[in-house]
């Protein structure tokens, strides 16, 4: 009862007043965007250059430092004015290393229509599905953030949803090792949508397979593990001297454990997400709170979990955060953003601080080569 008064109290504070972040300045590189659609063959280059540091004193997850460059060329064939082909190479390279980190070839057939769009194989994926983050942490944008498999987004009016599967892991008849993909849905109903009032319900899930059944013995155990939240989206804008806008968000999360042999020492859990955001120009200041009993999310932030990745033994049953963010977003240019964040966080469970710093700066560039 307790905390459906918190909740509900939260709601009301809507009425004035983002869980997750903004993060449309690092969404993947859009061709249309940056190749003319009269354009037969184009190239473009989508480039994320960032420095991420985490100083965890937490049991459930140490500290790192991400620092690097990532580096996406792509050709790009128009077949006609619905289906387009991308062939390039993700290179992602660390400062402090002299080899490349990663080399993926990249591929993808994309096919659109009105408000529909079909992507079959490396797809829009990442940060762009949207997702919060007890389900989706910002560190796999950097270390895995290419994925593919099959992907269906829509947008109009009342609906926003994005659909796709994401084949990690194939596994052949001599494999040694379990094949692995995700699933996932991201969708956002659209109630009211003004130009100083927007009010949506997303409804997010995530759902994360590991097994087969033609790879070699001995076995190891099925893993399949559901995350689910939905919530409320509420933004206002302000005419003030001090705030252009405020917006809240608040969400309910859940973990279930599908496995026939379960995976880890809890079968399901949940928690409550919330936070409001003041805005002025670039400028922003965030406010979080979390509160989640059991909860467990093989994508998610691992500072947000109950079970610990420094080892596997390690669980916290019941975590409660809060989190002062101050954001920086700017274009500099058109095809230039910057994003900056400062995120102090209070853990309850454990009596203590941590905080991440993060920059990314993110330059896109594109030519047509020939038209129609």
């Amino acid at each position: 009862m307790k905390k459906n008064l918190y909740f509900l109290s939260f709601l009301l504070l809507g009425s004035f007043s983002r869980a997750q972040l903004n993060n449309s300045f690092l969404y993947t590189a859009n061709s249309d965007s940056l190749i003319d659609k009269n354009a037969k063959f184009g190239f473009y280059i989508d480039n994320v250059n960032y420095i991420r540091n985490s100083e965890y004193h937490s049991i459930i997850e140490d500290g790192a430092t991400w620092a690097g460059t990532q580096i996406w060329p792509q050709a790009t064939y128009r077949y006609n004015n619905n289906m387009v082909f991308k062939a390039g190479v993700f290179v992602q390279k660390d400062f402090g290393n002299h080899k490349f980190r990663t080399l993926i070839p990249t591929y993808t057939l994309s096919y659109t229509k009105k408000n529909l769009k079909v992507n079959f194989g490396t797809l829009d994926g990442s940060l762009d599905h949207n997702l919060i983050e007890p389900l989706y942490a910002m560190e796999n944008f950097i270390d895995k953030r290419i994925e593919n498999g099959l992907q269906f987004k829509g947008s109009s009016k009342k609906l926003r949803y994005d659909v796709w599967i994401d084949w990690e892991k194939m596994i052949y008849r001599n494999s040694t090792t379990p094949e692995k993909f995700t699933t996932g849905l991201s969708s956002d109903l659209i109630l009211v949508n003004k130009s100083n009032f927007k009010l949506s319900f997303p409804f997010q899930g995530l759902l994360r397979h590991q097994g087969g059944e033609i790879y070699a013995e001995p076995h190891s155990n099925i893993k399949t593990q559901l995350n689910l939240a939905y919530g409320i989206h509420l933004t206002k804008a302000i005419t003030h001297n001090i705030i252009d806008k405020v917006d809240f968000q608040a969400y309910v999360t859940f973990y279930e454990d599908m496995a026939p042999s379960k995976a880890d020492s809890f079968f399901d859990g949940n928690g409550q997400y919330f936070a409001l955001t003041f805005s002025k120009k670039n400028l922003g200041l965030m406010l979080n709170y979390w509160d989640a009993h059991q909860f467990i999310s093989p994508n998610g932030e691992p500072l947000y979990l109950s079970k610990s990745r420094v080892n596997n033994d390690i669980y916290i049953q019941y975590r409660k955060m809060a989190m002062l963010r101050i954001l920086y977003e700017v274009r500099v240019w058109p095809n230039l953003m910057l994003v900056a964040r400062l995120n102090n966080i209070y853990n309850f469970s454990e009596k203590q601080f941590d905080n991440v710093v993060e920059v990314y700066a993110k330059f896109n560039i594109g030519s047509q080569l020939l038209s129609k």
